[in-house]
């Protein structure tokens, strides 16, 4: 299957850009935080992805590229895992906490790429748990421990 002579596949992809870049930029525009606590507050990562989102998919809607053939068989299965991966992954972070959800999500996508399964779950522990130092004592932003662990 091809994009077509006119660039469809572009053309989809635009628009889909364009409208996930909206989409962010509405979301965004409902966060509140004071001015004294924050200058720029949380508003700025996503509304500046939002900008490169809409960027992106007008380059694409305007000036469509060649045809494309779009992948079969297991490479697209690898693709469609990777996609559930990471829906799974927002899905498990708030209950199990950015550790276990991390190691569970890259450990998942090692396997599904070939790696093998030892030595992909243990760098997907050993990453989640750096970027959790990365990110809380580093930058000082607080990730979810997860709500399934309060009981225990």
């Amino acid at each position: 299957m091809t994009g077509g002579a006119t660039g469809r596949t572009d053309r989809i992809a635009g628009g889909v850009l364009v409208a996930l870049g909206i989409g962010i930029a509405l979301e965004a525009s409902t966060f509140e935080v004071a001015f004294l606590t924050d200058p720029v507050g949380p508003k700025a990562l996503p509304l500046l992805a939002a900008v490169i989102f809409v960027a992106s998919g007008a380059i694409l809607l305007a000036r469509p590229g060649s045809p494309r053939t779009w992948p079969r068989g297991a490479v697209l299965l690898r693709m469609a895992g990777a996609v559930a991966t990471f829906g799974a992954y927002a899905a498990i972070l708030a209950p199990l906490g950015f550790t276990v959800a991390t190691t569970v999500a890259v450990g998942s996508l090692s396997l599904l790429f070939g790696g093998p399964w030892k030595r992909g779950i243990l760098a997907a522990l050993i990453l989640s748990v750096v970027l959790w130092y990365l990110f809380v004592w580093v930058l000082g932003l607080p990730l979810p421990l997860g709500s399934v662990w309060e009981a225990l």
